[in-house]
């Protein structure tokens, strides 16, 4: 028992400063991290080195590390977290997952433009983010996590191009507000579709639901 007693602590004081590492290899001042399988790479944060993601940041749709190109698939969770002076971020095509406070707190991001073929938004994924006033969600989402856009202060437009709420899997207080004022905000939803919204529940964050 006391051999497996050590032989546990020093396989995981082996792992520690793999756990310290949040990215693989770094391109352009973009941190990544590949899957298990090194089928596709995810951008990550920053990691022991500290620091944060500042103006405009390009993610490209793959890249080349070590002669083997990949392609970027994921923005895994708090890569650009508190990340107060990015003012943009370019997502290409190939993302298909925004993970959990991917973008929280990023206060001076003004806009985003979100890929057609992204299917989730992570928990808390923009929440804070209180420069925007408008955000497009694709006609691909299949999951929007609780709190993903909450205390957006300055969001007034939200266009949504899901046709069919209820089969989205929408989370608790996506858009909510501290104050509750939704009477500003509008959301933009394909013809015919109001009343699947309002019985989806996103009414409660908006003063008035229009088509498009």
């Amino acid at each position: 028992m006391k051999h497996l007693i050590k032989t546990s602590v020093f396989l995981l004081a082996l792992m520690l400063p793999l756990a310290a590492m949040a990215y693989d290899f770094v391109i352009d001042g973009v941190y990544y991290t590949s899957d298990l399988w090194g089928d596709y790479v995810m951008v990550s944060d920053q990691g022991a080195d500290g620091g944060h993601y500042s103006g405009n940041v390009t993610i490209p749709a793959s890249v080349t590390h070590e002669d083997t190109t990949y392609p970027v698939s994921r923005i895994n969770a708090y890569a650009f977290s508190n990340c107060a002076d990015l003012t943009g971020v370019t997502i290409p095509a190939s993302v298909t997952e925004i993970s959990d406070h991917a973008f929280e707190n990023c206060t001076s991001l003004a806009a985003v433009e979100l890929p057609e073929k992204l299917t989730e938004i992570g928990s808390a994924a923009f929440e804070g983010c209180t420069s925007f006033t408008r955000i497009d969600i694709p006609a691909s989402i299949t999951k929007l996590g609780i709190w993903s856009f909450q205390n957006c202060t300055n969001l007034t437009d939200v266009y949504c191009h899901i046709t069919d709420p209820s089969q989205v899997d929408f989370g608790f207080n996506s858009f909510a507000l501290e104050d509750e004022n939704y009477a500003p905000r509008t959301l933009h939803v394909p013809a015919g579709t109001v009343e699947a919204f309002k019985n989806a529940g996103w009414g409660d964050y908006f003063g008035n639901i229009v088509e498009m």
